[in-house]
């Protein structure tokens, strides 16, 4: 987009803001004295504005959002239709509901399944599997022999699997 097309999309949101305003602001505003004594333009204004703001807000929100949990063009383009065709609470709700749940870039599920039979190199800090006996980059022995049952297990345990006892080299 371009500026002289986000400068209209911002002027026709204010002009909607004061449309709304409108359809609240007649109603309330019929008698003379009303009129009068409490309300004013300037009042119509800043309540335009504000609606205005919040509308704006709340469109830059979903936009950011949107963007961190998809990659997909048209899922962020319906979501900023929602804030911009419905109001901010009823879009923002229908966004809500149709968001996925997490983030584009959170790989928990393969982070923890990764993360889950591996272990850390002490010497390259190489992530390895738990049953190799030396590290896959440098090959530096990534086991231990358990002081008390003398069983070989992975260096990265802090206790002996077999007879829970201390790993002192850990």
């Amino acid at each position: 987009m371009e500026t002289g097309d986000l400068a209209q999309v911002a002027i026709n949101i204010l002009e909607w803001s004061w449309d709304i305003v409108d359809v609240i602001w007649n109603p309330l505003t019929s008698t003379e004295w009303f009129w009068s004594t409490i309300m004013d333009n300037s009042v119509r204004f800043w309540l335009a504005l504000t609606i205005f703001f919040v509308r704006l807000t709340t469109l830059i929100w979903v936009i950011k959002d949107a963007n961190a949990r998809s990659s997909s063009f048209r899922f962020r383009l319906l979501s900023a239709s929602l804030i911009i065709l419905f109001t901010p609470i009823f879009g923002t709700l229908l966004y809500i509901a149709i968001r996925p749940q997490g983030w584009k870039w959170d790989k928990t599920d393969r982070r923890d399944t990764l993360f889950q039979n591996s272990q850390l190199c002490n010497n390259c800090w190489e992530y390895n599997k738990i049953e190799n006996a030396y590290c896959t980059n440098c090959w530096e022995c990534m086991c231990t022999t358990c002081r008390e049952c003398q069983e070989k297990y992975s260096a990265s345990y802090n206790y002996c699997p077999n007879c829970g006892a201390p790993n002192l080299d850990a």
